[in-house]
């Protein structure tokens, strides 16, 4: 039993190094070539470990194969596009402005149900809000909305953004024992930027800036009036 233990750990870490020399992609959303790679990495570390016929050094040459195999592919596809659509496969559009493309969910073996399925995931209510409903290579499904049914972003508001809301950002890293000792700091919320009043300020600035103006047009016109009753 021990030895099945020592070599299961073993295949473990030889796999676990092998997918940390692929990169992050290896763990992304797999596409066909990779499915395939992966599965033969995890048949491989199985069989290995339970299999005591199979010398070991087979499975590091397996591994090794397979890991060789995944990165010259990977670089022949970003080379060729050609090469990239052939491992990758492409894209498909499901949905173009607003309406299903039958015979691409035909072809893609994608049902309505299913279709459905994703649009609700993305939170879409009706499917004429899409301007483009696509199945990506990797099996993801992607929704570019319509212009004008794309929700409102500060940027269209003409807010400004808020660069630090407190201290429990998800963004960026820090270690495990300053996050949970920050944890305890009061959390000083932004300003709230209530569109109504800044809506009604700035009608109130526009009617000052038209006050304006039509005193410098009256203005304008006495001076008009004076210099031609001189002449």
């Amino acid at each position: 039993m021990l030895i099945f233990a020592l070599r299961a750990v073993g295949m473990y870490f030889l796999a676990l190094l092998m997918i940390r020399l692929l990169g992050k992609r290896a763990l992304g959303e797999l596409g066909p070539f990779d499915f395939v790679v992966m599965t033969g990495v995890g048949h491989t570390v199985v069989s290995v470990a339970l299999d005591k016929s199979i010398p070991y050094y087979e499975g590091i040459v397996i591994l090794a194969t397979l890991a060789i195999l995944e990165y010259l592919m990977g670089y022949l596809a970003l080379k060729n596009q050609t090469l990239s659509h052939l491992i990758t496969g492409k894209p498909v559009i499901l949905i173009d402005n607003g309406r299903i493309v039958k015979d691409n969910m035909a072809k893609e073996k994608f049902n309505l149900d299913d279709l459905l399925q994703e649009l609700r995931k993305q939170g879409i209510r009706n499917i004429a809000e899409v301007d483009k409903g696509i199945l990506e290579s990797c099996g993801g499904f992607s929704v570019i909305m319509n212009e004008q049914d794309e929700p409102v972003t500060r940027r269209d508001l003409g807010i400004n953004p808020t660069r630090d809301e407190g201290p429990l950002l998800t963004i960026g890293t820090q270690s495990r024992k300053d996050f949970f000792a920050r944890q305890g700091e009061p959390v000083i919320l932004p300003e709230v930027v209530q569109l109504p009043q800044v809506l009604k300020n700035m009608e109130q600035s526009l009617a000052s800036i038209c006050s304006k103006i039509d005193d410098l047009e009256d203005k304008l016109n006495n001076l008009n009036k004076k210099q031609g009753e001189k002449t």
